[in-house]
């Protein structure tokens, strides 16, 4: 046990306080982590309840950055917790801070991947959508349901190969390579690269 003989905001971040103990520095904490343990200057504080209100006040920390780096744009539940670990935070304030965005609503993978689907959808086949989704920590089942969703791309892929063709010669097999490149399917570029290259050597 040890004595609390003082407790100091911090100078870099006045959302903290600097705790002592014996006169000497123990650790820093959130002040509202500080506030709910009711830690005050005098009093005697076990070693098992310092290190409760270090992991809370960690968990604290995480879960306020967390909230802010969603601030940005949405976010999975990977990138949320590779953001916080990358920052330092000990797995178990890691866990914590994910699982309060989720109960809370803040974080949802499946709702991240269907406005995910329908912002990139005509720029990119179910090849690449699909691809970029498990980078970003997306669940497979979670892709897959929502890529069956998606009906023929054959409109979105004669968008894209007619804004390439518009700078570029009607070259079959470049035109195919930049569609595949581009994630669409293979049967759907074929289609599309035969009716767009019958059209443009027509015109």
């Amino acid at each position: 046990m040890g004595k609390i003989t003082d407790i100091k905001p911090q100078a870099r971040n006045k959302s903290r306080v600097s705790v002592y103990i014996d006169g000497r520095f123990c650790c820093g904490l959130e002040k509202i982590t500080a506030a709910l343990h009711r830690l005050k200057i005098g009093d005697e504080i076990e070693p098992e309840e310092l290190e409760n209100a270090v992991s809370e006040s960690e968990s604290a920390s995480a879960f306020e950055r967390a909230a802010k780096y969603l601030g940005v744009r949405p976010r999975t539940e990977k990138e949320i917790a590779d953001y916080l670990s990358q920052k330092g935070y000990s797995e178990t304030a890691v866990a914590s801070a994910v699982e309060k965005l989720l109960v809370y609503g803040y974080v949802n993978d499946a709702e991240y991947c269907r406005m995910y689907v329908e912002a990139y959808r005509t720029k990119s086949g179910a090849r690449k959508l699909e691809a970029e989704l498990r980078q970003k920590g997306v669940p497979r089942e979670i892709i897959e349901e929502e890529l069956e969703k998606l009906d023929d791309q054959t409109a979105d892929a004669t968008r894209v190969a007619e804004k390439w063709l518009s700078s570029h010669s009607t070259d079959k097999r470049k035109l195919s390579a930049f569609l595949v490149g581009k994630g669409f399917r293979y049967d759907t570029v074929r289609e599309v690269v035969g009716e767009l290259c019958e059209r443009f050597d027509a015109d």
